[in-house]
């Protein structure tokens, strides 16, 4: 599914992690690695940086070809806006998906999304995969190599009764790496008991229905419901169950309706502890 990866890089022992990363994500066979260097710098500066990132780049894309990667591929642009200058070089090269990091510079809780991985999120129309939480912050060593393989294992996906909502489901069962894929539905508002309990039997109905009629190429996929607020408590459950993805689509219908296109996504990436893939509709 995600064959041909763009990496932009910066160069940071971050970045870095994300790409040592992405040699582990299972079919990868092309990654273009790009690096923006703004319009915003010195003209007098711009060409000897540039000079100096093409002899970094280029040696980075050594390294993830003896980690595995078929095919490396490398860039050095000149960009007014780096999330404009990405989503370029991800359409220009036909890329399946854009992988970046999503530290932040922000020590506020929540706010901890970069503002180039905020703007790309928003403006790109490309599947989009933020590395960020302990994946690329604590771990290291044995227990690093071992998850970045499994990324894929054990998904989390926040879903309505939309068929819109259904799109990272029906996506990710047809990976052979995902083992499985838990469908939560977050009753999020109710006047009362009994219409909260209507709900969670009409949602209740219609996941086991969806859930059991989906093909999968080998994924279990379950389904729960949960009650709270909508992004705090897919994330909690994230935490709680371990998952080692969180999986959304940008939808501007269903429980995605009450905020600007795609803005679910970014708060939703913006809290998380987890990794989260943005699948985009066809």
């Amino acid at each position: 599914m995600f064959r041909r990866i763009l990496f932009p890089t910066d160069f940071s022992d971050y970045a870095r992690r994300v790409m040592d990363c992405i040699a582990d994500l299972p079919g990868v066979m092309e990654v273009v690695m790009v690096h923006i260097v703004g319009t915003n710098k010195p003209a007098s500066l711009r060409s000897d940086m540039v000079s100096s990132a093409r002899t970094r780049i280029e040696s980075e894309a050594t390294l993830l070809n003896n980690l595995g990667i078929p095919s490396v591929r490398t860039e050095v642009m000149v960009h007014e806006s780096p999330a404009a200058g990405i989503d370029d070089a991800a359409n220009r090269n036909n890329s399946d998906i854009i992988v970046m990091g999503a530290r932040g510079k922000s020590i506020i809780k929540g706010l901890r999304l970069g503002s180039v991985t905020q703007k790309v999120l928003h403006e790109s129309k490309k599947n989009l995969l933020i590395m960020r939480g302990p994946i690329i912050e604590t771990l290291s060593g044995e227990k690093f190599q071992k998850y970045c393989p499994l990324i894929f294992s054990r998904v989390l996906v926040p879903v309505d009764l939309t068929t819109e909502s259904w799109t990272a489901v029906e996506q990710l069962a047809k990976i052979p790496d995902v083992q499985e894929i838990i469908a939560a539905f977050v009753i999020s508002r109710g006047e009362s008991e009994q219409e909260i309990e209507r709900l969670r039997q009409q949602a209740g109905d219609e996941l086991e229905k969806k859930c059991s009629q989906l093909p999968t190429r080998g994924a279990e996929i379950r389904w729960r419901i949960l009650e709270g607020d909508l992004i705090s408590r897919i994330n909690d459950y994230a935490q709680e169950t371990d998952v080692s993805l969180v999986c959304t689509v940008p939808t501007e219908k269903g429980f995605f309706a009450e905020m600007l296109h795609g803005s679910f996504s970014c708060e939703l990436a913006r809290q998380a502890t987890k990794p989260v893939l943005v699948i985009r509709r066809p």
